[in-house]
């Protein structure tokens, strides 16, 4: 295994209840709950879960758009040593965000209308040390714009003039044009149609390889993580429930919310999904044992302590009392 890029340990992330009747209470909705992951350079590493499960939270903790509640994040990148997030100075939080960059689901909100596409592809890098001028600048991103897929003579144009699957190339390109080391897709082509999802799927993979990048993925679908993906982390309700190389999670789903995640993708909801004994439950209070546990049929009382995350088969980590075998 390479080495460690970023280190995500033990992340906390909670966030207050808006006023309300309650709200003197101090009550909250734990968004991420004691969460630890490793990326290793040059890897591709998927994060899935279903809509609110903490996933979208943990990566924008990664790039500091939050700040954690606990637990610590650490960037070991090649030219400025080992960083803990949390003890960055203003200039040096800007430093990292030049290395790690992030493309976000909805281009049509991420991208200013107002705009011009080579002043989106430059605003960040104008405020950088390495900007190289006008001139070069414009080279730079119209080299950006091939690389992607798009014609270099539609600079000028606004995102208006292009299709949704064209707006998360610029997008995509924006983030790529200062060279990061790190790059955060939040559910980036859950918004497309089919077809358009795998041109950019194919894209990454290309970017990944041209670029040498370390990918952090993060969607809600298995078998499109998979495709891209090293290597996969089931989330659920704050936690990571599983994690394993991507085609042997595919292969052995060792925890019953994995299956479940499997079996509703929409070609495969014909099969039986073991929902018994289904329980509504309080999103704002802290568990202290497994998440899954008034979805699950398979619970007992050993389930009210936590599992903890264990090897099943050799780097198969599984945090459940009673695997699917």
């Amino acid at each position: 295994m390479s080495e460690v890029l970023l280190e995500l340990n033990h992340l906390e992330k909670r966030f207050p209840l808006e006023a309300g009747l309650f709200a003197r209470y101090g009550r909250f909705v734990y968004a991420v709950n004691d969460v630890s992951i490793k990326l290793h350079r040059g890897e591709s590493y998927g994060l899935v879960g279903e809509s609110g499960c903490g996933k979208t939270t943990l990566a924008r903790l990664a790039i500091q758009m939050y700040k954690q509640d606990g637990g610590e994040i650490l960037y070991h990148g090649r030219n400025s040593g080992s960083l803990k997030l949390s003890e960055l100075n203003r200039k040096e939080l800007f430093n990292y965000r030049t290395k790690v960059k992030y493309v976000f689901q909805d281009p049509a909100r991420s991208l200013n209308p107002r705009m011009t596409i080579y002043k989106i592809l430059t605003a960040g890098y104008r405020q950088s040390p390495h900007w190289p001028g006008e001139q070069n600048a414009r080279e730079e991103a119209a080299e950006m714009m091939r690389t992607v897929g798009l014609n270099p003579d539609d600079l000028d144009r606004r995102p208006s003039d292009f299709s949704g699957g064209q707006r998360q190339r610029v997008s995509i390109a924006r983030a790529l044009i200062m060279k990061p080391e790190l790059l955060i897709c939040d559910e980036v082509v859950s918004a497309l149609d089919v077809s358009i999802q795998s041109q950019i799927l194919n894209l990454l993979l290309e970017l990944k390889e041209k670029f040498k990048l370390t990918m952090l993925f993060i969607a809600h679908d298995l078998t499109v993580t998979s495709y891209l993906c090293d290597r996969i982390g089931v989330m659920y309700r704050g936690r990571i429930m599983e994690e394993a190389a991507a085609q042997d999670l595919v292969q052995h789903r060792f925890h019953p919310y994995t299956r479940l995640l499997y079996d509703s993708i929409p070609s495969r909801m014909n099969r039986d999904m073991n929902l018994s004994g289904f329980e509504p439950f309080d999103s704002t209070r802290a568990l202290k044992g497994c998440p899954f546990y008034h979805r699950c049929g398979s619970r007992t009382e050993k389930c009210h302590n936590r599992p903890p995350m264990e090897d099943l088969k050799e780097d198969h980590l599984t945090a459940c009392y009673h695997p699917c075998q």
